[in-house]
């Protein structure tokens, strides 16, 4: 289902989170949050599940953050971070914005079967 509003953001998601690589740690959030917007692509039948993984999406492109503050206060990596440091936050939008519209669709799904 390509046309969907939210699976443009999900694999919007999936490409921008396999572009950066700081250290080992943030590579392996970053693969786990492009992998579980890849899997949630494909679930476009169950919306609810595909909603709970948006957010777990969301929530590991968050922790990202807190894992690089963690990197640069221990001294593993240094504070000049290049710009392509704010592309998990886009990553984190775009799941925020695929769960809205999922969860839009399952209202409106809802709705319909309710004037059935």
């Amino acid at each position: 289902m390509i046309q969907r509003k939210q699976t443009l953001f999900l694999l919007v998601a999936v490409i921008l989170g396999m572009v950066h690589f700081l250290s080992w740690p943030l590579f392996i959030i970053q693969m786990l949050t492009s992998a579980v917007s890849l899997y949630t692509i494909f679930l476009y039948k169950r919306r609810t599940f595909q909603a709970t993984l948006c957010l777990m999406a969301l929530l590991a492109s968050l922790v990202w953050y807190v894992m690089l503050a963690v990197l640069i206060q221990q001294g593993k990596l240094s504070s000049d971070l290049p710009l392509t440091a704010a592309l998990p936050l886009i990553v984190a939008i775009c799941c925020f914005l695929a769960r809205r519209f999922i969860l839009a669709d399952e209202r409106l799904v809802r709705a319909a079967d309710r004037i059935r």
